[in-house]
């Protein structure tokens, strides 16, 4: 048992659900692109270590309003690998950024494990009452994609396993 195993969250598909064949998961999770997705879920390359990688368009002219809090020079993503014999698919988040030290130097920060991104900016308004109230306008969270691939993952029957150290 890993240092980190206790902090592992597992979820479990719902009772009934008979675990698909592990082509029908990738497929499945491949089928979560789309031309209005802020991700691309793609084969994993073999340094990566992983069957699938869902990159998120942080640096994408077309979603960069989104990614307020992220610098251009960031890559953020997860890493799946499917795990037949448990009928368990288990990710890994990844994170790069690319930032400038005081002294003008480039400086590299990386990072593994679980990691939820959120962002968004909040406008106050009066209404047609007088009240103020707070309208969130351009937002994102990382948990839009990862919600997406474990619900996916939880309805062909299989589990979701959250690393925080290694796939």
């Amino acid at each position: 048992m890993g240092l980190f195993s206790r902090f592992e969250r597992v979820t479990h598909p719902s009772d009934g659900i008979p675990p698909c064949t592990p082509e029908e998961v990738i497929e499945a999770l491949l089928d979560l692109n789309g031309p209005d997705a802020p991700w691309t879920v793609r084969d994993g390359d073999p340094e990566e270590g992983a069957d699938l990688v869902a990159d998120w368009h942080c640096t994408d002219p077309l979603w960069r309003k989104y990614f307020h809090a992220v610098n251009e020079d960031s890559v953020l993503q997860t890493r799946m690998r499917l795990m037949p014999d448990q009928s368990q698919v288990r990710s890994l988040d990844y994170q790069w950024q690319m930032g400038h030290s005081m002294s003008g130097g480039g400086m590299y920060t990386w990072g593994k494990g679980q990691f939820r991104w959120t962002s968004g900016s909040r406008v106050i308004e009066r209404g047609p009452d007088g009240k103020r109230r707070i309208q969130k306008t351009d937002r994102y969270d990382t948990a839009d994609l990862k919600n997406h691939l474990r619900d996916t993952v939880l309805d062909m029957g299989w589990s979701w396993r959250a690393r925080f150290s290694k796939l």
